[in-house]
């Protein structure tokens, strides 16, 4: 089973366009029987409180993210349409999936939103390293520090293996880290150190200092989303 992850911009309000992708994107999808499962992450008013959290060097990042599991990649021109009749333009990466952490704690009924937010960071290795040393060091020793010093109950990898479709802005890595609600205004949930300033400054500069080692800051993006699971 393949995964691929379509990012999409609307040239519409945001509410309708996510509307739409709801009631009518989603479904025609499902009715594809290449297509095994589909995620919509859309940074919807539910997430308004996270705007803080938001990073952006591509503006947009983009309005909406669809990730599909396909059984064939034989009907990517099909999926490539449907998409297209909903949005103004779109990039298509196809990915390598590791999922390190599973959602055990929040499971929701199919097409429900998944309780809190979901970040979305898009990766870029910096010219400064060689790609095999960056993704070495995301991948053996940034994976342990992020999940031991942040509130997540699901994260997601995805590696970027090809790209298709239109204003490809070359990320390398797509990152899905859910977090709870409170983690949207709360250093201290999102850093999982609540009631523990000690703690929460700990984590915090734990993460920079790994962070600054394979991400430049000017060239990630990061956009808290809300996420829906059909």
């Amino acid at each position: 089973m393949r995964k691929v992850i379509y990012l999409m911009w609307s040239d519409t309000a945001s509410e309708e366009f996510v509307m739409a992708l709801h009631s009518n994107l989603l479904t025609t999808l499902k009715e594809n029987a290449a297509i095994n499962r589909v995620q919509l992450n859309v940074p919807d008013r539910d997430v308004a409180a996270a705007a803080s959290l938001r990073m952006e060097n591509s503006a947009p990042a983009f309005d909406a993210m669809c990730s599909i599991w396909l059984s064939t990649e034989l009907e990517l021109d099909v999926i490539d349409g449907l998409i297209d009749g909903f949005c103004v333009q779109f990039s298509r990466y196809h990915v390598d999936e590791i999922e390190r952490l599973e959602n055990t704690e929040h499971r929701v009924a199919l097409g429900a939103r998944t309780p809190g937010f979901s970040q979305i960071a898009m990766l870029r290795c910096p010219q400064r390293l060689e790609y095999q040393d960056w993704l070495a060091y995301w991948q053996n020793t940034h994976t342990r520090i992020a999940l031991e010093t942040q509130s997540t109950f699901r994260y997601v990898q995805n590696i970027i293996t090809g790209v298709a479709g239109k204003d490809i802005a070359c990320y390398h890595a797509i990152v899905e880290e859910c977090f709870p609600s409170q983690a949207m205004t709360d250093s201290g949930v999102f850093y999982d150190a609540i009631g523990d300033t000690e703690k929460q400054q700990s984590n915090m500069q734990k993460m920079i200092d790994s962070c600054v080692k394979f991400i430049d800051f000017d060239e990630i993006d990061v956009v808290p989303t809300s996420e829906y699971c059909y």
